[in-house]
């Protein structure tokens, strides 16, 4: 008598239970994987900014000063006029975040109207400098714009203080800003008298697309007059709410940005949660709360505002 062999499978139920469950382990599981990549995200992002804080502080040393936050000047944008120069304070601290070859060619360069697009500088423009990237940010190493490529785009802005970069008068100006990094800026430590430690020198910015227009949000190759290189304490950092403007922006929802010419100004925004890295003039790195008190968080960016420092 021949012995039968029974041959059991799945059922449907079981598969789809196994399925099931299978399900709820990714379910938990994602969650936690985000948060460990997020994470190292922004402890990337905290160490460029670490560096870039340290590049500040040895450019201060070789001439006692800090770079201008910008050279050109703020306001109505256009032809270029006499003395156009558009380099920033990033450009001239280059060789000191191991970029020493773009760095000499930008410093050695003439004044110009858009560096993206002359020699010798423009055979740089396209490269990616990761120390100016942060990895959270999806629009980060932004190089292509709406005219062509412009150049690479960074996520981080100097402090100009806490008002904005302009005032009702659209007319170019290079107005002297209560922050360390302004227009025509030359602050040194000596005239940081708020203390160097309760002083913004440095922040992140969100980058946005060009779809239907320029957003000039960390072009550094090619600063319009909008000063979208720099940051403002005037309101809270990571706020939707909270509304850039500049001459030239497309708004999206984690950087919203209105069109003017005046009162014009870019705020702190990052893809962090709960808030911003800065850099003090000190060169430490501190993490800012998005709820940070706004008085506070307006102190931080003066340079000599004798405020008393508050929670930040």
């Amino acid at each position: 008598m021949k012995t039968q062999h029974v041959t059991r499978g799945f059922t449907l139920i079981e598969l789809l239970v196994v399925i099931a469950i299978i399900a709820v382990l990714i379910g938990l599981l994602l969650p936690a994987v985000q948060k460990v990549r997020e994470a190292a995200a922004r402890a990337k992002c905290q160490n460029n900014l670490k560096q870039i804080g340290l590049a500040m502080h040895n450019y201060h040393s070789s001439r006692e000063y800090f770079p201008a936050g910008q050279n050109n000047k703020i306001g109505t944008d256009g032809a270029a006029y006499a003395g156009e120069d558009r380099r920033m304070w990033v450009h001239f601290m280059l060789a000191e975040i191991e970029q020493p070859t773009i760095g000499s060619a930008t410093v050695n360069a003439a004044p110009t109207n858009a560096l993206y697009a002359v020699s010798p500088t423009s055979q740089y423009a396209t490269t990616p400098i990761p120390t100016l990237t942060c990895p959270s940010d999806p629009n980060g190493g932004k190089a292509t714009t709406l005219a062509g490529n412009q150049g690479f785009h960074a996520n981080y802005a100097g402090c100009s203080g806490s008002t904005t970069f302009n005032g009702s008068d659209p007319t170019p100006a290079f107005p002297a800003l209560n922050g360390v990094l302004y227009p025509g800026s030359r602050i040194n430590i000596l005239s940081i008298t708020d203390g160097t430690s309760n002083t913004a020198l440095l922040s992140e910015i969100l980058l946005s697309p060009d779809v239907t227009g320029h957003d000039t949000r960390g072009r550094i190759w090619n600063n319009a007059r909008d000063g979208a290189v720099l940051f403002s304490t005037l309101a809270q950092p990571s706020t939707p709410s909270n509304s850039d403007r500049l001459g030239h922006c497309q708004s999206i929802a984690t950087a919203p940005c209105t069109l003017g010419a005046d009162n014009m100004v870019t705020l702190a925004r990052s893809a962090h949660t709960g808030g911003v890295n800065v850099v003090l003039a000190d060169g430490s790195v501190r993490f800012v709360r998005s709820g940070v008190d706004l008085v506070a968080w307006q102190a931080l960016g003066t340079r000599s505002g004798g405020e008393v420092p508050g929670d930040y």
